[in-house]
């Protein structure tokens, strides 16, 4: 058994309990503060559970929910371009070059030089790809079915409206911003 070492404490004993040096103001949002009650707590909890019951359905098809996402808008949008995959799935594009590359890797994309850019690549589903949607998405609804059974029936559209409104004003953000430019 090995002897643990000690190591000198940079709080003194009259320092245990509250924090010192909190303002009245940050202490009494301290004492109401219940983390369980925070939306952005919440939603990361919720997104680990979305994460959790995908990779289970889906562990076979060594699939993560991004890839599928980006085989349904590309078997929805034949000859995208990368970039344009890239905002669709609201992901910055180094993230979405490396997926591409594994996603062609494995035979389930088909990355083309644009012909009107050649630093552009268009992007087509591969014979993989279509095998692998046609196995993952019927069973697809009931992963979204088991994420939302929590929830009573008459909330569900409603919850999801929600999330949308959420993650679209960060695309009304981004227009501001490219506005100001």
């Amino acid at each position: 058994m090995t002897a643990l070492k000690k190591t000198k404490s940079s709080i003194a004993p009259g320092d245990v309990g509250g924090p010192v040096g909190l303002s009245r103001e940050a202490q009494q949002i301290l004492d109401r503060f219940r983390l369980e009650e925070v939306a952005s707590h919440l939603l990361r909890r919720a997104h680990f559970i979305a994460e959790d019951i995908f990779s289970k359905e889906f562990a076979s098809e060594s699939l993560t929910p991004r890839q599928k996402a980006a085989l349904v808008v590309v078997a929805q949008n034949p000859g995208l371009k990368q970039s344009a995959l890239a905002d669709q799935l609201h992901m910055d594009r180094n993230t979405i070059a490396e997926m591409i590359k594994r996603l062609c890797a494995n035979e389930m994309l088909v990355r083309i030089a644009a012909e009107d850019d050649q630093r552009a690549y268009r992007l087509y589903i591969a014979k993989n790809g279509v095998e692998v949607l046609n196995r993952v998405l019927p069973r697809d609804s009931g992963v979204e079915k088991l994420l939302l059974e929590r929830l009573p029936e008459e909330y569900r559209a409603l919850f999801v409206k929600c999330l949308k409104l959420i993650a679209d004003s960060q695309n009304d953000l981004a227009a501001s911003n490219r506005n100001e430019e």
